[in-house]
């Protein structure tokens, strides 16, 4: 085991650091993609990585899709991506993915009775529907009766944040040690998950974290996408300061409930939205 300080560790929410892990290990990968698809690891007999690439190149980019695209099997296709920031069309984005991947399928002379179904896997450290929060779901076209349409595409949402919330089914499934594994905070957290599979993630983590050039490209990636949500964040700010103002200047509200709706003194508010007092 090789020992390292707090100081080194970085979480599998980060999705450069994700991608890497399960792109050298295959076992680890196997052990994932069973537990997501609740399959046997015995069943997997075939994992092709789809999209390898040259890390260098997405160290900066806040942007840049780091999903893992994988065949199995050669009869099914796996898209799995970690999403830790809001992205509101994110239904929009992973149905626009989901459907390139069966369309790039089709061709002159295809059988459509050869069709792959493709699955979207997200994994996520939000709630994507606010409204309808679960631990682990799994999506299919079906009409109004709950009648399945096709099983050609399908689209799995892990959210991290409601891990309390797993059914005893998922709990025996192993989503929770996986989830808890995405979650930890400190070497000692995920070394002391009792999953083969996320040991092999652990042990190609430590390697990735003990290479002085690839932990700074952990460590450059991790702040870029702080860079990207603080810039975010201010921009929503922002837009928030000009409605306010906007309600000020009509006379809708007066400037102390708006700088207290923007979490700011008078003065600030006054400053950040222009209104001279």
């Amino acid at each position: 085991m090789i020992e390292f300080d707090e100081t080194a560790y970085v979480s599998l929410t980060n999705d450069l650091l994700f991608h890497m892990v399960f792109t050298r290990n295959a076992e680890a990968l196997k052990g994932l993609l069973s537990v997501l698809l609740n399959i046997s690891e015995s069943d997997i007999l075939r994992i092709e990585v789809l999209n390898p690439m040259q890390y260098s190149d997405v160290i900066d980019s806040k942007l840049t899709v780091l999903d893992l695209k994988v065949h199995m099997n050669d009869n099914t296709f796996v898209h799995v991506e970690m999403q830790v920031r809001r992205f509101k069309y994110w239904t929009n984005r992973t149905v626009g993915y989901a459907c390139r991947q069966i369309a790039d399928q089709i061709h002159a002379d295809f059988d459509y009775g050869k069709l792959e179904p493709v699955i979207q896997i997200s994994i996520m450290d939000y709630s994507l529907f606010p409204e309808h929060k679960r631990f682990f779901a799994d999506y299919i076209p079906r009409d109004k009766e709950g009648y399945a349409y096709t099983d050609k595409l399908q689209f799995y949402v892990m959210d991290l944040t409601q891990i309390s919330e797993a059914t005893e089914n998922q709990k025996k499934q192993g989503l929770v040690e996986w989830a808890k594994a995405f979650r930890a905070s400190s070497w000692e957290e995920v070394n002391d998950i009792d999953n083969s599979g996320v040991k092999e993630a652990a042990k190609t983590m430590q390697l990735i974290m003990s290479n002085p050039t690839e932990r700074e490209m952990i460590r450059m990636r991790q702040d870029a996408q702080i860079d990207w949500k603080t810039v975010v964040n201010s921009e929503r700010l922002d837009e928030r300061i000009s409605t306010l103002a906007d309600l000020v200047r009509d006379g809708l509200l007066t400037i102390d409930v708006a700088a207290e709706r923007a979490k700011m003194t008078v003065h600030e508010f006054a400053v950040r939205a222009g209104i001279k007092m």
